[in-house]
């Protein structure tokens, strides 16, 4: 069994609230391999029954943030360039992880058939 180290980083605003830290885990090298394992088979998964859409970046090969920002500004210009207007909404996600109701992520992984992705790796 995999032992970690939980350890608290400084995020920002006020040292003495317990909010603005971050938990941060030291797993040993057994458990990052399993999580990278179980990460690309997850990948594989949506990749392959086409789960994930064309606006997607960040974490798939070949498709980063900077390729996204890249895309972005090329529409921005053919839509400026045909004299229309742009609106931009940004959205700040930075607790959104801490918010997931963990039922419903069950519930839609289930619905992704991952159960059998993820019990063939056990198998």
């Amino acid at each position: 069994m995999c032992k970690y180290i939980t350890y608290c980083i400084y995020k920002k605003g006020r040292k003495d609230e317990v909010n603005n830290y971050k938990p941060v885990s030291l797993t040993c090298i057994l458990c990052k391999v399993m999580e990278s394992i179980v990460r690309d088979k997850v990948t594989d998964h949506f990749v392959k029954n086409k789960l994930f859409t064309n606006k997607q970046f960040g974490f798939l090969k070949g498709r980063s943030t900077v390729t996204q920002l890249i895309q972005i500004l090329g529409d921005w210009t053919e839509t400026l360039e045909s004299a229309c207007r742009i609106d931009v909404v940004y959205t700040d996600f930075e607790k959104a992880s801490d918010k997931i109701p963990h039922k419903r992520l069950l519930s839609k992984l289930k619905a992704y058939k991952l159960q059998n992705t993820i019990k063939k790796l056990f198998n």
